[in-house]
C-alpha cells in the first residue's frame, strides 16, 4: 500500500497571501509533525502540518510542497485543512466517506432527539454546490423527505430527477430558503447560515453564534493499534481507497470500523 500524507493545518489562525514575502513564510512553516506505523497494514502515514494559507493559489503550492517528506514514494494525499479547497484533492472513496460519515452522524444525533432519519426532514443547502453531491446520493439511501434549496432550479431539478431515478424518492426543488428552514428536523449547508435548526455545516471555516446543535466534523474508530493519529474521513478514505472494496459501508463493515466522534472543530458533541 501507499504511504499517506496528513495534511492538517491551524484553522483558526486563517489568512490569504499570494505576495512573495508569504510563500517565502509558508515555506518555512511547512513541517512534518510526526509518522505513524500501521503494522496491520504495513501503511506509514506521515503527519505535515501546513500554515493556515487559504488563497488559492498558494494553498496548491504549499500542498504540492507537502510531497517532498515521501520523496521517494507516490503517496496518498489525506487533507484536513479548509474543506472548500481540500475538496478538490480528495479521490472518490474519500468524498463518498465523507458523505457516508455526514449521513450516519444526522442519523445518531436524530436518535438521541427520538427521531428516525426515515421520518425526519433534511434540508440540504446549497444543493447545486458539487461538495454536497454524494452527500445527496447518500442521504436518498436513507430518508424520505428531502428537500433541495439552490437559486439554481435547473441544476437541483437534474439532481431531483437523478436521485428519483437512482433511490426511488423525489426530493422537493425550491428557491425558497424560508420555507425549506421551517420543514427541516437537520440541515446540511455549504453556506454561511445561522439557525436554531441543527446544521451540519460543510464549510468548516464557518463558527456560528447561535447555540443550536453545530457539527463540522467526524472521526471513526478502527481495529489498528496506533498512537497519536486520529481517523479522519480524509486519512481513513486515503487507506481504505487502496483496498479492492469500493462500497464505503462494505469496506468499514469488513474492517470493523465504525463512527465514533461528531465534533465542531475540536469539541466532541456528547452522544
Amino acid at each position: 500500500m501507499k504511504p499517506v500524507i496528513y495534511v492538517s493545518t491551524d484553522l483558526n489562525k486563517a489568512y490569504y497571501d499570494d505576495s512573495f514575502l508569504g510563500k517565502v513564510k509558508d515555506r518555512l512553516r511547512i513541517r512534518l509533525k510526526g509518522e505513524s506505523f500501521i503494522k496491520e497494514l504495513g501503511l506509514t502515514v506521515a503527519h505535515v502540518k501546513l500554515p493556515p494559507n487559504f488563497n488559492n493559489k498558494a494553498y496548491l503550492i504549499n500542498m504540492e510542497k507537502t510531497k517532498k517528506f515521501m520523496r521517494r514514494q507516490n503517496a496518498q494525499l489525506a487533507p484536513k485543512t479548509a474543506r472548500n479547497l481540500d475538496f478538490n484533492i480528495l479521490n472518490e472513496f474519500q468524498r463518498q466517506l465523507f458523505a457516508y460519515g455526514v449521513t450516519n452522524s444526522i442519523k445518531l444525533l436524530l436518535r438521541i432527539s427520538q427521531k428516525s432519519i426515515k421520518n425526519s426532514c433534511i434540508t440540504v443547502y446549497d444543493a447545486a454546490d458539487k461538495q454536497l453531491y454524494d452527500i445527496v446520493c447518500e442521504l436518498a439511501k436513507e430518508c424520505k423527505y428531502l428537500i433541495l434549496v439552490s437559486n439554481d432550479i435547473k441544476r437541483i431539478s437534474i439532481l431531483s430527477d437523478y436521485v428519483l431515478a437512482s433511490y426511488g424518492i423525489s426530493p422537493i426543488v425550491t428557491a425558497d430558503y424560508n420555507y425549506a428552514l421551517s420543514r427541516a428536523d437537520f440541515i446540511v449547508s455549504s453556506k454561511e447560515i445561522e439557525t436554531i435548526v441543527p446544521v451540519w455545516y460543510i464549510n468548516n471555516l464557518f463558527i456560528p453564534n447561535n447555540t443550536s446543535t453545530a457539527i463540522n466534523d467526524i472521526s471513526f474508530a478502527v481495529p489498528w493499534k496506533v498512537n497519536n493519529l486520529e481517523f479522519s474521513c480524509e486519512v481513513l478514505g486515503a487507506i481504505l481507497s487502496q483496498m479492492q472494496e469500493r462500497d464505503v459501508s462494505k469496506a468499514l463493515r469488513y474492517n470493523g470500523i465504525y463512527l465514533d466522534k461528531v465534533k465542531f472543530n475540536e469539541n466532541i458533541i456528547e452522544i
